[in-house]
């Protein structure tokens, strides 16, 4: 028969083998023979990959921010158009008086929420807690806020204003300096 064939002829395979694994030349069995258990190589490095560690309570915190700043420039301007007797679908009439001037002025200029130094922190803290801190994904937020930029100066015609290029050029400052951070 052709299945015992094959097994009188395993004993030659082990004797062909580059490795004594304890098989007498003649085909026979030792008694002694015995399977020895081998612990392999513990990995050196992890085959999966982990999810980003975001950091949502940062997320939270900055959107809550940005919630705030917005809310207090959309209350100066419906207030604005209130003081002279329009609601926001008159806004084309409207004419900017001077106190919605000072306090929209106040909000943008050095210290205010929406002033460059500040939105830039807040982008690149977004940055951060988006990435988990990894500095390796430093090149793919730097390519996402600079689609962001462009596509706020696509909307804008073309150009963005000076306060938004000051606020792009200190985020890219940011960015490089966390880079090379220790």
């Amino acid at each position: 028969m052709e299945i015992r064939g094959a097994v009188n002829n395993i004993p030659a395979l082990y004797n062909n083998s580059k490795q004594d694994v304890g098989q007498p030349k003649d085909g026979g069995v030792k008694p002694e023979a015995k399977d020895e258990y081998i612990k392999s190589e513990a990995v050196a490095s992890k085959a999966t990959y982990d999810k980003p560690k975001v950091d949502q309570a940062t997320i939270t915190k900055l959107q809550e921010e940005s919630d705030r700043a917005y809310n207090h420039l959309k209350q100066i301007v419906a207030q604005l158009l209130e003081r002279q007797g329009f609601t926001f679908r008159d806004i084309a009439r409207v004419e900017v008086d001077e106190q919605a001037r000072l306090e929209a002025s106040a909000l943008i200029g050095d210290g205010g929420d929406l002033s460059p130094e500040k939105v830039s922190d807040r982008i690149v803290e977004f940055a951060k807690a988006l990435s988990g801190g990894d500095k390796e994904k430093i090149g793919l937020l730097r390519e996402a806020i600079e689609k962001g930029f462009a596509e706020a100066e696509r909307i804008l015609g073309g150009e963005l204003p000076e306060i938004s290029q000051r606020t792009y050029d200190l985020v890219m400052e940011k960015l490089d300096n966390w880079a090379e951070e220790e």
